[in-house]
């Protein structure tokens, strides 16, 4: 039985704790008014209806969250079918439902408020912040076109809200990470030389299928499996031309997705008793590098920061920087959005300036290439505490030797 989507009983409490986070986070961003308009959302999904509003709608529905000096206030306009199952959720101040379009009450409510700024999903850097479809954005301003002046970008709001995790949020993912590992340590006792890397992820397939569990990205590169010196690492699958050997290095890359929340890990293994000081060498960088930006990383600082911490130890250590962010969040996603703890690169635009919050779920992901046994690559993943950071389940501190 599939275990994968998060049941609507724990989907709906996740839902109130979000609303409950709005207030606050709407004031810190200065922003009164957040609309999240859609439609036909089976075919088009905004990225944050799961947390903000849990379930489909079919007609043109807006949900308004405005923070106003009369209070917070929480509102669904939505089409006559759609308002019974609004209601039945119980987390909306009000259900206003229309019969033949969604204008005139949507433009009464909003001139009822008068908010100083709107603020819609759409979003250049922020993947799941751009929720907002071209179509919809043109029919917002035109029903609004006295007020399209106000339009701002909802990402200051989204990328708080989705990840700035709750109590309910964490226990989930940290669920999903101690299953990960246990399936890795299951993997573990049946690993030995001449396995195809083919081979070892049909291995993985079957303990996911087994737990209800699923890939928490596509399932022909979940989990990656690269062996040997040869297998160069990125978003690939496996090969069946590439095999285990005696005196060579296994990694992977590996989560999934249980009840509706994900988890990301990489680890390292080796064939053999006897780790060739090269790959010894490789993998204290990696794992030394990780430990630092945790021991460095806390609410408040930045991003680029976090990853120059990494960045710079790894060239100190000889090698060539590593071609990617040092985390993303995880959290329905695997890559959930938001922050990002990555350089001040072109394509990452500029989620990497923004500030590491208390609640924050990462991954510490980083690699480093030897010269004759290949890459070696690690990644953890982390909470975000009032302090520092905290571990989801222990970060790998050896190869795992299969002798």
């Amino acid at each position: 039985m599939s275990q994968a989507k998060i049941p609507r009983k724990i989907q709906l409490e996740i839902i109130r704790e979000k609303h409950h986070q709005l207030p606050l986070i709407m004031n810190e961003s200065g922003i009164d008014c957040w609309l999240i308009f859609i439609r036909e959302t089976e075919a088009n999904p905004d990225p944050i209806m799961d947390l903000i509003i849990g379930g489909d709608v079919v007609w043109e529905s807006a949900f308004i969250f405005s923070n106003t000096n009369e209070g917070f206030s929480k509102v669904a306009i939505v089409g006559n079918f759609d308002a019974p199952a609004e209601r039945k959720k119980e987390i909306w101040d009000d259900v206003i439902a229309y019969k033949e379009g969604i204008a005139e009450s949507l433009r009464n409510y909003l001139n009822n408020i008068n908010p100083q700024k709107i603020a819609l999903n759409y979003s250049e850097d922020d993947v799941v912040s751009d929720g907002l479809s071209h179509g919809m954005f043109l029919k917002v301003s035109s029903i609004l076109k006295d007020k399209k002046e106000r339009f701002i970008s909802a990402a200051p709001i989204i990328q708080v809200v989705r990840g700035k995790k709750t109590k309910t949020e964490i226990k989930l993912i940290t669920k999903a990470c101690r299953l990960t590992e246990e399936i890795n340590h299951t993997i573990t006792s049946l690993l030995k030389p001449g396995m195809s890397e083919t081979e070892i992820q049909k291995l993985y397939h079957q303990e996911m299928d087994h737990f209800g569990a699923v890939e928490a990205w596509q399932r022909v590169s979940c989990p990656a499996i690269d062996a040997g010196p040869d297998k160069e690492i990125g978003h690939v699958g496996p090969s069946p031309k590439h095999f285990t050997k005696r005196g060579h290095s296994l990694h992977n890359d590996f989560g999934i997705k249980l009840q509706g929340y994900c988890s990301d890990l990489q680890r390292m293994w080796f064939f053999g008793t006897e780790i060739p000081a090269e790959l010894e060498h490789a993998f204290e960088t990696v794992r030394e590098a990780i430990i630092k930006a945790a021991d460095f990383i806390k609410p408040g600082v930045t991003g680029f920061s976090v990853d120059k911490i990494a960045r710079e130890f790894v060239k100190s250590r000889g090698y060539k920087e590593f071609a990617h962010a040092l985390g993303h969040q995880v959290g329905t996603k695997a890559h959930d959005g938001g922050i990002l703890l990555g350089p001040l690169w072109e394509r990452y635009g500029d989620t990497p300036k923004g500030q590491v919050e208390e609640g924050n779920v990462f991954t510490l992901e980083l690699h480093v290439t030897t010269k004759n046994y290949g890459t070696v690559s690690l990644e953890e993943n982390i909470v975000i505490t009032k302090a520092g950071c905290q571990f989801l389940v222990p970060p790998q501190e050896k190869f795992i030797l299969i002798e």
